[in-house]
């Protein structure tokens, strides 16, 4: 079987770099097992957590980062969140550059505003994504109930095989 979109939840942590390097290795193989030597894509996604804001807090004022402006708590956390998903763009380009020039297999990366395991599952039936591999931490317990699995969800409802990798 071959794959012609791999999707790779990415944070730059060492398991998801590890899930990168795994992407990287199967789409070097599926590209060159198939027939007419396809280029395959190889998709970083970042999904950034929407901070939700509380009814309750919406009265006061911030200043603002960008124009000083006083605005709204709710602004002010969108704010926030375009600027991290500035900078996330910008860990993209710097950790991902080693893998740009491998023969038949394209890189692209996305950021998203969301909840992280929703986003990787509508992200990768809108794109009809051929495998997802993510890399996990393993936690168990305790720390597995109180953070919940992102990777476990996207395993369990994603239309696609999912590779989970530590």
């Amino acid at each position: 079987m071959t794959y012609n979109k791999i999707l790779v939840p990415y944070d730059s942590s060492k398991p998801s770099e590890t899930a990168l390097e795994h992407a990287i290795q199967i789409a070097k193989m599926s590209g060159i097992s198939s027939a007419v030597n396809t280029t395959v894509n190889v998709i970083l996604l970042h999904v950034v957590k929407d901070i939700p804001v509380p009814v309750t807090f919406g009265a006061g004022l911030f200043k603002s980062k960008k124009t000083g402006d006083m605005i709204t708590l709710e602004q002010y956390l969108k704010d926030i969140t375009l600027e991290i998903k500035t900078d996330v763009k910008k860990m993209f380009e710097e950790n991902i550059d080693k893998y740009r020039n491998i023969e038949n297999v394209s890189l692209q990366s996305q950021v998203l505003i969301g909840d992280p395991s929703d986003e990787v599952i509508k992200f990768a039936n809108d794109k009809q994504v051929d495998l997802i591999i993510m890399g996990t931490t393993g936690l168990s317990g305790f720390s597995k109930f109180v953070f919940g699995s992102v990777a476990r969800n996207v395993s369990e409802k994603a239309k696609c095989p999912v590779m989970l990798v530590r």
